[in-house]
């Protein structure tokens, strides 16, 4: 008995401690390779689904400023003093637009007042790439000229990302029909004299 005592009093040989030091310390190491692994993978997991956040939300910004609408504004026509405005509008989404109309600015030759039309179109809802006219016909004396604004769907009015293209070119006028005019020249009076080449003048 007094013998395990002494074993249990003695201190343990320098490489048994060493080797338990070398443990503890492969311990530590391994539990450091993982912390340290652990907060490194969701770094970069948070950075990856930080990166995933911004490129959803830019590319939501940019459907968002995408144009929706095509516009083809044809050249206004002015006929027995009267002013056609038309165009086509085509749809370029990919969902159906509902409650198409277009608006327009008129500006007043009397006054220089300005004036917003809203025009439907002849088809108000429009599935993806189909295509609808518009036209709006005016007193032409009453008008100086007029500026495309927007186009806006629903009750509310809500405006539409679009892009503005010409449209169909105003048709040629028409050739007047030719004419021939003849002109008389007056016959000479009393003794008017006319220098010919039977009978030439003289040079003093």
């Amino acid at each position: 008995m007094q013998l395990l005592n002494e074993l249990e009093t003695e201190p343990l040989p320098i490489e048994e401690e060493e080797r338990r030091h070398g443990r503890r310390l492969l311990v530590g190491i391994v539990c450091a390779l993982i912390v340290t692994g652990l907060l490194l993978g969701g770094y970069l997991w948070l950075v990856k689904r930080h990166e995933r956040q911004v490129a959803a939300a830019l590319a939501l910004e940019n459907q968002k400023k995408a144009p929706k609408v095509e516009v083809f504004v044809d050249e206004n026509i002015v006929e027995n003093k009267k002013a056609l405005l038309g165009g086509t509008i085509h749809n370029i989404s990919n969902e159906t637009l509902r409650g198409l109309a277009v608006e327009l600015q008129l500006r007043r030759r009397v006054g220089g007042g300005v004036e917003t039309r809203i025009v439907a179109p002849q088809a108000a809802d429009l599935a993806p790439d189909a295509r609808t006219r518009y036209s709006l016909e005016l007193a032409a004396p009453d008008y100086v000229s007029s500026t495309f604004l927007r186009v806006v769907t629903g009750e509310n009015r809500t405006a539409v990302v679009f892009k503005v293209l010409p449209g169909e070119p105003r048709p040629p006028m028409e050739t007047p029909a030719a004419k021939t005019v003849t002109v008389t020249r007056p016959k000479p009076k009393g003794d008017e004299f006319i220098n010919t080449q039977n009978n030439p003048g003289k040079v003093p």
